[in-house]
């Protein structure tokens, strides 16, 4: 598995328990208000008009909308120093951690693989005792790769609805939902359409996997 191996999921194992995949920016751990404020500090200004990075970062040197290469420059630049700015949202660890009473549990986060170890560190700082895949491949394709052995159930969060809909596509009889924590953040996120679900946050995210679960155990 190329793309398994690239992420270094090494302590991964998957068994015959329900399988609860997460994703960690703005999901386990704040991505927006860290973002923002770590681009205050260098010059810049996160205007979010739409639901998207790209287009939305301001120079406050000269105004300009910057280009898409410099906004993932600054992204890259922001996961590097990711352990300084990054905290987790209140509810994370204790809804993931209660939740393994009836799945194991995965965290799957979209970044460059060279940003992991950083990131394994910062979530184990705060309890995150889970394994960790960082991959930019599509979620749905990585998810198919690592499933080859398919666990009875597997259920999928993510504050982006194209990674619910990359998995839905892949792996038809998953559960995608689509968190949405931030209330400001949600009204410019696109709409949640089947069979992806919506969740306003942990405690609603926590009792949708639970009754799934129940119900299909």
């Amino acid at each position: 598995m190329t793309r398994l191996a690239e992420a270094s999921a090494d302590d991964l194992r998957i068994g015959h328990r329900p399988l609860l995949v997460v994703d960690v920016d703005e999901v386990v751990l704040q991505f927006v208000a860290p973002f923002k404020a770590f681009l205050r500090a260098h010059d810049h200004e996160l205007r979010l008009e739409t639901f998207a990075l790209n287009g939305n970062v301001i120079s406050l040197k000269d105004g300009r909308r910057v280009e898409n290469a410099e906004v993932k420059a600054l992204i890259s630049s922001f996961y590097d120093s990711q352990e300084d700015w990054q905290e987790p949202f209140a509810a994370a660890r204790q809804t993931l951690e209660g939740l393994t009473d009836v799945a194991d549990v995965l965290l799957l986060t979209a970044m460059p693989p060279r940003h992991r170890e950083k990131r394994r560190r910062l979530l184990a700082r705060h309890g995150f005792d889970f394994p960790l895949i960082a991959s930019e491949e599509p979620k749905g394709e990585v998810l198919r790769d690592l499933c080859e052995t398919r666990p009875p159930l597997l259920i999928f969060v993510d504050d982006m609805l194209y990674n619910c809909r990359s998995v839905s596509s892949c792996l038809p009889e998953a559960l995608t939902i689509n968190l949405l924590i931030d209330d400001d953040y949600r009204a410019l996120a696109p709409q949640t359409t089947p069979p992806s679900v919506v969740a306003t946050g942990w405690d609603h995210a926590e009792a949708i996997i639970r009754r799934h679960i129940a119900e299909n155990s």
